[in-house]
């Protein structure tokens, strides 16, 4: 079946569907779907194997990627939440689990099982060849490729998916001598040549942190200079911010164990007559009693770039034929919400997903893999007006409903990793009196549809974050206390939301409780009470059928049940409540709090430091009494 037409448009003829730039994760994974479903496609790689950016990075070899096997539970989607690495396939044994059982597994073993996957799907992947150009002179693109022998050749396709992944390191312009620096890639990992030198690392992400930690041990003085505010995934859920695994400079710093982090920003770098390299800052004091900027110089032994990566190579396209705009720093291509550029048909797959997410995984192989699949759906629609994949609920049956948003909430891996981006979507039709239950779908893309933007009846489901409504006066580490079972909107972390929409427009929404491991089934509720899997459906049942009027069915809405209040759950004290903390914050939900001491100590009054002129003046007293003490003596 070939490609439709858009109307208007003259049908070129094509040799291919598809062609993929890039044989990495996003490349092999895409090249999955379109095989499976037949599509006429090709894969180039200028390299002589696949995901070879692997064989070299990370550069202490270490992912920050989990592989947990052990998960309790068998069901295969659920068990993908905490699978980082594997890509999605319908043969079990292609899993990345069977290739290692380190909790953080080593790249190596994550290069050699991305081959594995590219050579067991024969995926039509030609190596050693490099795309040169593309352009666009009509309805399809032309690719241009140089080929292992050198001779160039060209192809015509329908679409181009760009899947190149990191193209080049980022050197930020503003930094002057920036170019005089070893850049992550690039350094030398000899720890015996950085023996009790000082080290300069540029960078607050976890490339720069990674490279630290490689050289605390050997190293003098090791520096790693921010420039912003630390970000960590602890407080963000973005697995992109720096992770604990990564942080042992922060603890040493906090230890004074001679290593530091900076939040000075690096203005230049310059090396002086004997070889070293003399890095200028500016640094940002608002605590001072004056606030300020200050400069100073430090003089290094290495300084290393460690700035993250570009994604975009924009001498690949023709300029007179293909638009893509760079965002963010010019190291993300602008993409729409389903990931095009503004040439229609050329998309980017892979880590540049980010460029639109910044809140779950798109960078990563357990976000994009979705990600990718969903394009391809969308692709399917767009291309071949093919359905988008879903499966049709018995009418006016809430029961069937309900049933459907737990199970999809307790075991769905989409939703769990692409968690505040992507949605499950239900529309009921007045017309027909169906229900359809679409998976899978990029939040903001889905009003988008006019499927979706035209209904009367549209629920959306996914899996979010509450921290937003706790406030930021204290930090994401601190809630460590089970949420408040009399309400389903005070949840801190990742649980099931459910909006109404009505013709394209937001309604309201509601919300179900935390539930520890995200579960909502009856495992939930038989190992921990509190979370009733019945109590939830019946809440379902009650929001969608309030939109609805499906029935007159009457619904227990009592998230706790009072025997259960009675039974676990006792009131603070008079005395007790005298001592919780005040929070000065006006926020719709209040953070877990320590009690304070029964008998705290008294406030004293802090003493502080004396002012220049306090000074001065206590020692023109001094020496005035001086000279009246000498006075009286005579």
């Amino acid at each position: 079946m070939a490609p439709q037409c858009y109307k208007g448009e003259v049908c070129e003829p094509v040799d291919y569907d598809y062609v993929i730039v890039g044989a990495g994760p996003a490349g092999l994974q895409m090249a999955y779907f379109l095989q499976k479903a037949g599509r006429q496609y090709v894969v180039y790689e200028s390299q002589d194997k696949a995901a070879k950016f692997f064989e070299q990075h990370p550069r202490g070899r270490k992912l920050i990627s989990l592989n947990k096997k052990n998960n309790l539970f068998k069901e295969e989607t659920f068990n993908m939440r905490h699978d980082w690495n594997s890509l999605l396939s319908d043969d079990k044994e292609m899993k990345f689990t069977k290739y290692s059982d380190e909790l953080y597994p080593d790249a190596s073993d994550l290069h050699q099982y991305l081959n594995d996957y590219a050579h067991r799907f024969q995926l039509n992947i030609k190596y050693n060849t490099k795309v040169k150009k593309i352009s666009k002179p009509d309805s399809t693109f032309t690719v241009c490729i140089e080929e292992a022998d050198g001779e160039t050749t060209s192809c015509r396709a329908t679409c181009v998916l760009m899947a190149t992944g990191a193209m080049s390191e980022n050197l930020p312009e503003d930094i002057e001598g920036i170019e005089l620096t070893d850049t992550y890639s690039q350094h030398d990992m000899d720890k015996d040549l950085y023996k009790d030198k000082m080290i300069l690392i540029i960078g607050g992400g976890n490339s720069a942190f990674e490279t630290a930690n490689h050289f605390a041990g050997s190293a003098g003085i090791v520096h790693v200079s921010l420039g912003k505010k630390m970000q960590f995934a602890w407080d963000t859920h973005y697995v992109g911010d720096l992770r604990a695994v990564n942080n042992n400079i922060i603890d040493m710093y906090h230890l004074k164990s001679m290593h530091a982090t900076l939040g000075s920003k690096v203005e230049k770098i310059t090396k002086n007559e004997n070889g070293k390299f003399v890095v200028k800052f500016k640094d940002l004091n608002t605590q001072w009693k004056v606030p300020g900027w200050l400069f100073f110089d430090i003089e290094y032994d290495h300084v290393i770039s460690c700035m993250g990566w570009n994604y975009v190579n924009t001498q690949l396209f023709d300029e007179e034929t293909i638009n893509v705009e760079l965002v963010k720093n010019n190291r993300y291509p602008k993409l729409s919400n389903c990931w095009e550029t503004d040439t229609k048909n050329l998309f980017y797959i892979g880590t540049a997903m980010a460029a639109i997410d910044r809140k779950s995984a798109s960078g990563f192989i357990h976000g994009f893999r979705y990600n990718i699949r969903t394009l391809f759906n969308l692709l399917e629609q767009r291309l071949f007006k093919q359905s988008l994949p879903h499966i049709t609920l018995p009418t006016k049956d809430l029961d069937t409903v309900s049933k459907k948003i737990i199970e999809r909430c307790t075991i769905s891996d989409s939703l769990y990793q692409m968690n505040g981006f992507m949605c499950d979507v239900m529309v009921f039709d007045e017309k027909t009196s169906v229900t359809k239950y679409y998976t899978d779908l990029p939040f903001r893309h889905v009003m988008e549809k006019p499927e979706f933007k035209d209904a009367k009846h549209v629920f959306t489901i996914h899996l979010t974050y509450g921290r937003d409504k706790f406030g930021t006066s204290t930090k994401s580490v601190d809630n460590v206390h089970a949420p408040d079972f009399t309400t389903n909107r005070c949840a801190s972390f990742m649980h099931p939301y459910i909006e109404y929409y009505s013709h394209g427009e937001y309604v309201d929404q509601t919300e179900l409780q935390e539930s520890l491991i995200v579960r909502y089934d009856n495992w939930s509720s038989d190992k921990f009470p509190q979370w009733s899997s019945s109590a939830n459906e019946n809440y379902i049942k009650y929001y969608v059928n309030d939109k609805l009027n499906w029935t007159d069915e009457k619904f227990n809405l009592v998230p706790l049940p009072e025997e259960m209040i009675k039974k676990n759950f006792v009131p603070l004290t008079k005395e007790e409540m005298s001592r919780l903390p005040h929070l000065w914050e006006n926020a719709e939900c209040t953070q877990s709090q320590e009690l304070l001491p029964k008998n705290p100590e008294p406030i004293r009054e802090r003493k502080l430091r004396p002012t220049m002129k306090e000074i001065m003046d206590s020692a023109q007293r001094k020496e005035l009494t001086y000279h009246m003490l000498t006075q009286l003596q005579v």
